[in-house]
């Protein structure tokens, strides 16, 4: 394969140029092939990053996106999203770190986390990121006004969707019937430049009128916001956008959003935090049956696989109780005869369970399985217990997605 490096710093990891008619299953067997390959892995497709975020600029134009890095922080993926000037939403002075290093303007980054350390608010003012959030209450606010009395606020409100699986609003938000208003006082008697307001839906939302509710709450806010003499709203932050599977459409949301931002004055900006959305089907993961177990019940018998990455690696949200995922085959048809499998992760311990349950075809020490939509809170998760390390990504890219990336890098 060649290999191609594309703009703004990303000459940091090399991207394999791939033909356009190539899919990623052909690219998996070529690096298991080429590299004698026995850990698994991950491939990183840059074009289908770059074809969700052509989709994102067309269908809700007016909605900056804003990637947040704890999703999925992969190096390539985040120079590939700085090459298209996205914004960055972190949470961490290390976060802010890894985005500044690779040439991202401070214009571009926001300082999200609820409740922040005293040492990164100081780091955020060295490095001139004067965007944070507040999402818990005016003792926070307190704490930024002593070390980073410039700083531009953004009040974080609940808005939880019903739908949501993972609900963050008690951790990461304020309630916005009681405690905005309270903030909004304490801004106003301390002297703090408000910015805005951002609310999240949670990163699995299913419901387009979630984030119409979201922001006509806004809206309310900025109007009492205004009666106290806080004129200076310029931002909402609509949160983390969409889901991002395969063959997954953000065609309702954007009808939805859309209506609402019809009705908002054109001088306040609207930025969304997209994460799932962006890279969620950009990666799939490949592991390897290193191991076999056959157990004989009554009803037949049951197979017990053992793969080179678990609930410790690329599996975190499974432990969770967040997510579940079914593989398939790399060289079987999925109409064999099949059996009552499990699949089992690499460390010694017993939650390291990937699949519990699931009828599949007869699987032999060194087949291999493909999982996709890999691209979120997979390698975010991963350690390195028991000695097993992360899955490397190997990132690919078509000539008209790199002619793309120059382009854009050349605006």
């Amino acid at each position: 394969m060649a290999y191609y490096e594309p703009g703004l710093d990303m000459n940091l990891n090399k991207v394999m140029l791939i033909n356009d008619e190539k899919d990623n299953v052909e690219v998996l067997k070529e690096i298991i092939k080429s590299n004698d390959q026995e850990d698994a892995f991950y491939v990183l497709d840059v074009g289908n990053v770059i074809e969700k975020h052509k989709t994102w600029r067309s269908k809700i134009p007016r909605v900056e996106p804003y990637f947040a890095m704890r999703c999925n922080p992969d190096r390539m993926v985040v120079s590939t999203l700085a090459a298209l000037n996205v914004g960055f939403d972190c949470a961490s002075k290390h976060e802010i770190e890894q985005v500044l290093s690779i040439g991202v303007p401070r214009e571009r980054v926001i300082y999200s986390s609820a409740v922040k350390l005293h040492s990164h608010i100081r780091y955020a003012r060295k490095a001139g990121v004067d965007v944070l959030t507040v999402g818990s209450n005016e003792l926070e606010l307190t704490k930024i006004k002593s070390i980073f009395p410039e700083a531009k606020i953004l009040i974080s409100f609940g808005c939880d969707s019903t739908t949501e699986v993972r609900r963050i609003g008690a951790k990461q938000c304020c309630d916005p019937h009681n405690e905005v208003p309270k903030i909004l006082i304490k801004a106003k008697e301390l002297g703090i430049d408000v910015l805005g307001f951002s609310f999240n839906v949670g990163n699995q939302c299913a419901k387009p009128s979630a984030y119409t509710r979201g922001l006509r709450m806004a809206l309310g806010m900025i109007g009492f916001a205004k009666s106290l003499g806080l004129e200076g709203i310029k931002l909402i932050d609509i949160g983390e956008v969409f889901l991002g599977e395969n063959g997954s459409s953000i065609n309702q949301f954007a009808v939805a959003i859309n209506e609402v931002l019809d009705e908002i004055d054109p001088s306040i900006k609207i930025i969304g935090e997209t994460g799932r959305y962006y890279v969620h089907s950009a990666l799939t993961l490949a592991s390897m049956v290193y191991g076999k177990r056959s157990v004989e019940e009554k009803s037949g018998t049951r197979y017990m696989y053992y793969i080179n990455d678990g609930t410790y690696g690329s599996f975190g949200e499974i432990m969770r109780n967040i997510n579940t995922r079914i593989p398939r085959p790399l060289n079987k048809p999925l109409n064999e005869t099949t059996h009552l499998s499990s699949i089992w992760g690499p460390t010694c311990d017993s939650y390291d369970c990937v699949v519990r349950e699931c009828e599949f075809p007869e699987l032999q020490i060194g087949d291999w399985l493909v999982w996709p939509d890999m691209g979120t809170y997979t390698v975010t998760f991963a350690v390195n217990f028991n000695g097993f390390r992360r899955p490397a990504v190997f990132s690919i890219i078509t000539r008209k997605h790199m002619e793309f990336i120059a382009n854009q890098a050349s605006c």
